[in-house]
């Protein structure tokens, strides 16, 4: 019976602990089974293997105690074949404790024996620590299992950092000509600047529009100044005007009937285009000269607008002063009398070089009866009244009527004037 409850004592100190293997002391203690001595008895066999089992408990206690401090601060990847011999080991290791009691109650331990069991103990010294270990790795696992998941899940303020920005918006622009003015809107939240070719720079704030005037030939550059560091820009250059050069008439010129003035360009350009303000009429082309008709008084400016293959332009203006209506260069007295053939007719001098077809009439303001007809330049008025063929009065107003077949673009149809004879 104490036998017995000496056993169960032995086990249970034994289970769930490990016996560090000490060659010395195994060795010491196989020489002593080897050797040949008289049969031991029951009662000293006991008590001899009661002593060793006991040391080696209290020795194993704590040895394992430090051990296992030292293994708590391992490495997790020195632990990793633990769980793969869990198993088998938990077998092995109540097998292994069984065996050794026996052995050592029967007396029959032998050296190959006790190597098979020294192999069996260091499983077991493994298996001793599995909790310790599972923990560790179950922390270990779990950790990495979260790092895994923070990197494939990105948190929501970093949403606000990865989310992608969108490109500033640069405006083109078609190559310009010198002295224009550029209107450059900015849309961004973020300022542009208008680099010149010389380097100078106008900055254009965020949200504004702003009109540059292109001052400078050459290639200019238009960028956003990003916050990203990086370059938005966009180029255009700028032409230079082509030179021009205008003479005008100082006054009218009256060679053929019409009331002309003429202008010319001085230029190396062939693209060149006239205008005139408030005209009443013009022969105007896209020649280097130009004739313009004014048949009413008063002040003009004449244009001249010449350009080049870039599509840029220059232009000169010349103002023109007009003293008196067109009316087609009439004298307003004669004298029948007279022996100058230039004084003694009446007849509207420009008829003589218009190429037009006319009628002229001339009226007595007093009943508006008909003096004088004719549509032929070389038969002008004489001064004879038709209706009594008497010479008409002194100093008395005749009214005189003309009105032309085809006029010219703009002008007028109908001439009326007052004549005297003196």
């Amino acid at each position: 019976m104490m036998n017995k409850n000496i056993d169960e004592l032995i086990k249970s100190a034994l289970e769930g602990h490990e016996m560090p293997y000490d060659n010395n002391a195994w060795n010491s203690f196989e020489k002593k089974l080897n050797k040949p001595n008289a049969p031991i008895k029951p009662f000293k066999f006991w008590f001899f293997g009661t002593s060793i089992i006991a040391v080696i408990t209290i020795s194993s206690l704590l040895y394992f105690s430090s051990k296992q401090e030292e293994k708590s601060d391992k490495p997790v990847e020195q632990k990793t074949d633990v769980i793969e011999k869990s198993n088998s080991q938990s077998t092995t290791s109540n097998k292994t404790k069984s065996e050794i009691k026996t052995g050592i109650q029967d007396g029959k331990i032998n050296s190959n024996e006790l190597e098979a069991k020294e192999d069996d103990k260091k499983e077991t010294k493994t298996n001793l620590i599995l909790p310790e270990v599972n923990e560790v790795l179950v922390k270990e696992i779990t950790k990495d299992l979260k790092h895994d998941e923070e990197i494939t899940t990105p948190k929501k303020e970093n949403s606000v950092i990865t989310k992608k920005v969108s490109e500033p918006n640069v405006p083109s622009f078609s190559n310009k000509c010198l002295g224009e003015n550029l209107k450059v809107i900015n849309k961004n939240d973020e300022g542009m600047t208008l680099i010149f070719p010389s380097g100078k720079k106008v900055s254009v704030a965020e949200s504004a529009t702003e009109n540059i005037k292109l001052s400078e030939e050459g290639k200019y550059e238009l960028l956003v100044n990003s916050k990203q560091k990086e370059t938005y820009n966009s180029f255009f250059s700028v032409f230079e005007n082509p030179k021009a050069s205008l003479l005008v008439d100082d006054e009218l010129n009256y060679e053929t009937g019409l009331p002309v003035i003429r202008g010319e360009v001085q230029t190396f350009e062939e693209t060149i285009n006239w205008k005139i303000d408030k005209v009443v009429s013009a022969n105007s082309s896209k020649a280097k000269t130009a004739e313009f008709y004014f048949f009413e008084k008063g002040q003009f400016e004449l244009e001249v607008i010449v350009s080049n293959e870039k599509g840029c332009s220059s232009s000169e203006i010349k103002r023109i002063f007009i003293e008196k209506d067109y009316n087609l260069l009439a004298v307003n007295a004669f004298d029948p009398l007279s022996d100058d053939s230039r004084k003694n007719t009446f007849m509207p001098y420009a008829l003589s070089k218009r190429n037009s077809a006319f009628s002229l009439i001339i009226i007595d303001p007093d009943n508006g009866g008909i003096v004088f007809e004719s549509s032929d330049y070389s038969k002008p008025w004489e001064g004879i009244d038709k209706r009594n063929g008497k010479l008409v009065d002194e100093s008395k107003v005749y009214i005189w009527k003309v009105t032309l077949a085809s006029p010219e673009k703009n002008e007028k149809a109908v001439y009326k004037g007052n004549i005297i004879r003196i």
